[in-house]
């Protein structure tokens, strides 16, 4: 019998089979499940809920099904007792293919059911956020290669192994292993599904289509090589795993294709180009205070081009004009995301030599070179490539992007920046960025974008100039805007995707004018102009949490949503994150909060502070000592329930990953929570009236020059007070 009639005895009989059934059915009804109570994405975006983790959870569940399925079909001769039989008809080689191809097959057939039977409420439930290219691949990428890959597991296993109690074993503990808090930061650790934080509902969800096409490429090459070895162990003549390895292995082209398969899923693993190599030890890492005494930077043109969407690359030329007064040559040092790749350095015309130093750290890298003597030096670099996600960011996905519907690029992610080079006479240097972008898109800058020309290909040029050799920040996608109106006299402009105009009425536009008002009143207004007004910039949903910079705000889209918003089981993590963001302007970059003596001592903590004043004016002092007094002194309670809170010292005992997670965690509850915490309990000695007097005189002193930074000593000095009468955990029983 030849191998497609084969085929379809094999089918028609897996067709009859319950099991079959049993198996599409229950994976056809889990998405169910993903829809109400199990949600392997923590992504709040329409698409995270109602298309992501219903196809996940149906692949999930698909793993397990038919991975029971392909042993049951293969472990069914040895119940049965005929193996002998079948072994003198047709090849087990042969046969356990056929059998594997069936399952396979049925499992395409399911997924493809489910992606139609899914369809409408899909359709639905999105609405104008919804994309057939989306659903698909989620269908794709996230349904079906669950069954695909337990299929193919499972197979391997009992072919090792010729068990079916071990293989079941076996299969249980790979997918337990997969899921386990060791492995699921680390995207290409998901074997049967991939890792997926979130999906876009407005720009795009192109990081995880790619990590999750790598993933599944990855992982049907380590399968099938591994399959391909496994059939050769698959018993014959009466041999053992062992010797029947030993008599098929004598042709060549099984085990070969097995080695080919298993070196390509290898090489993919360990050159996987999303993620950046940072030490996981990054915390201790030491980083190089460049300065330059002899260079400065009389300005500074970047032309970049976006090569591919669907790759998420891009390439650019950066050129600087840089004095050196020196008389002899000078090492310069610049930094740029460790995915590009320097393709040459020229100055004045003539090739430079570089060096790339490998330092990874929070998805950049340094290079060197030597600049000449010359006292004026043209320096222009060429460079491309993609740009990576830091590792420590990687469950997240979160990072500077690239995809067809938007972009986000800042600081070396868009460009190499010179390091430690002095501005010339102590103004900032001239910028200028030539982008070429999709006509749907518009950019949003910390600079000020102008449209140089349309290109009538479905493209437009644009200049943006700004001020700062490494400050420009780069935001395009669908967007619209709007003038919000605070009665501050401040120009200040909300940009959002077009997708969301019809979603506004949900009090986000509100929330931000009171949140600038409230501001404005208290601390005084900001200087923005009309050639420099105040922007809020709605960005993707891999974007948890948001920034400020300058004169713009981001925040993540989500925040934006009536999900988020409207939710009141969500509390107010949505509205203070929009309410945080903007006070930001005033706190961080109007005024700065720093102390030597005390390395928890920041911004945040009197962000956090005014935001809870805010929404205690709006919603009422309950809702306020519920959702944030209340909270602060719940987050401080439990780090210093901490054993390794406690005792720091052990700290060294453990995986320096673990470790870093606990010091970043201690650090976060004391910048936010306890700082905080701490100007709560001073307010309440000095009366919230003289709180107010005391941080607008602050403000006011250290934002117009009179002072470099606002310290502890100085709060606690302006309140009366002294260091152990208000702490971070002061009312915490040792």
């Amino acid at each position: 019998m030849n191998a497609s009639s084969l085929f379809r005895v094999e089918f028609g009989r897996l067709m009859r089979n319950r099991l079959a059934w049993l198996a599409a059915a229950l994976t056809a009804l889990a998405p169910i499940a993903g829809y109400s109570f199990y949600h392997p994405t923590f992504g709040d975006s329409m698409g995270a809920l109602y298309l992501a983790n219903p196809m996940l959870t149906g692949g999930m569940a698909g793993t397990l099904l038919f991975a029971l399925l392909i042993l049951a079909a293969l472990d069914q001769p040895a119940r049965s007792g005929t193996a002998a039989l079948i072994e003198t008809i047709i090849p087990p080689v042969k046969m356990h293919a056929i059998r594997l191809l069936a399952v396979l097959s049925l499992a395409v057939l399911t997924s493809l059911a489910v992606g139609i039977l899914y369809l409408p409420y899909t359709m639905w439930k999105l609405n104008i956020v919804f994309s057939f290219s989306d659903y698909w691949l989620a269908v794709l990428l996230f349904l079906l290669s669950g069954p695909v890959m337990g299929t193919l597991a499972a197979a391997m296993a009992i072919q090792i192994t010729g068990r079916l109690d071990v293989s079941v074993l076996a299969l249980l503990a790979a997918v337990l292993f997969s899921r386990s808090r060791c492995r699921s930061p680390y995207f290409l650790a998901h074997w049967h599904i991939p890792l997926v934080s979130t999906l876009s509902d407005a720009f795009g969800s192109a990081v995880v289509w790619r990590t999750a096409f790598y993933s599944r490429l990855v992982w049907l090459c380590l399968l099938g090589g591994g399959w391909l070895l496994s059939i050769l162990c698959v018993r014959q003549y009466g041999k053992g795993a062992a010797g029947s390895l030993i008599h098929r292995i004598k042709r060549p082209v099984l085990p070969i294709s097995s080695i080919l398969l298993l070196l390509l899923g290898a090489v993919l693993w360990n050159r996987q180009p999303f993620i950046d190599h940072c030490p996981e030890d990054w915390i201790s890492m030491e980083t190089a205070d460049r300065f330059h005494e002899h260079l400065t930077t009389e300005s500074t043109s970047l032309n970049v081009t976006i090569d591919s969407f669907l790759m998420g690359t891009l390439s650019g030329e950066a050129s600087w004009q840089i004095r050196n007064n020196s008389g002899s040559p000078q090492e310069l040092y610049f930094n740029l995301n460790s995915g590009y790749r320097v393709r040459s350095i020229t100055a004045n015309g003539e090739p430079l030599p570089f060096e790339d130093l490998k330092n990874d750290y929070i998805a950049s890298r340094e290079l060197r070179c030597t600049l000449p003597a010359d006292e004026e030096i043209s320096l222009v670099i060429t460079y491309g490539g993609m740009p990576r996600i830091w590792n420590a960011q990687e469950r997240e996905l979160s990072g500077n992007y690239i995809s067809s519907r938007g972009i986000y690029l800042a600081s070396h992610h868009l460009a190499p920046t010179v390091a430690g080079c002095a501005p010339v006479e102590d103004e900032d240097t001239p910028v200028t960025l030539t982008i070429t972008l999709p006509a749907a898109m518009t950019p949003v800058s910390t600079g000020s974008p102008k449209q140089l020309s349309d290109n009538r290909d479905g493209t437009v040029s644009w200049v943006i100039t700004d001020q700062g050799t490494d400050r420009i920040q780069l935001f395009a996608g669908d967007y619209v805007y709007k003038e919000l109106a605070t009665g501050s006299g401040m120009p200040i402009q909300f940009y959002y995707s077009k997708k969301y105009q019809s979603r506004l009425e949900n009090g986000a536009l509100e929330l931000m004018e009171q949140a600038i008002a409230y501001c404005t009143s208290h601390y005084g207004p900001r200087s923005f102009t009309e050639d420099k007004p105040f922007k809020i910039v709605q960005l993707t949903a891999f974007q948890f949490g948001g920034f400020a910079n300058r004169s713009i705000s981001g925040m993540g889209e989500t925040y934006f949503s009536d999900e988020n918003l409207n939710n009141p089981d969500k509390g107010p993590a949505s509205a203070e994150v929009l309410a945080h963001e903007i006070i930001h302007q005033w706190w961080g970059l109007g005024a700065t909060l720093y102390d030597p003596e005390d390395e928890d001592w920041n911004d945040e903590g009197i962000t956090v502070y005014t935001t809870y004043r805010l929404m205690s004016e709006i919603m009422g002092e309950d809702y306020a000592r519920e959702n944030y007094t209340d909270k602060w002194k719940a987050v401080m309670e439990d780090q210093h329930a901490s054993f390794y809170q406690r005792h720091p010292e052990y700290l060294d005992r453990l995986p320096k990953r673990y470790s870093n997670e606990i010091l970043a965690s201690r650090s976060g509850s004391n910048w936010y929570d306890g700082n905080a915490l701490m100007i709560y309990r001073a307010a309440e000695k000095t009366g919230p009236q003289k709180i107010d007097e005391i941080w607008s005189e602050l403000y006011t002193r250290q934002a117009s020059g009179l002072s470099d930074m606002i310290t502890l000593t100085d709060f606690l000095d302006a309140c009366g007070l002294k260091k152990g009468e208000v702490d971070r955990e002061s009312d915490i029983p040792i």
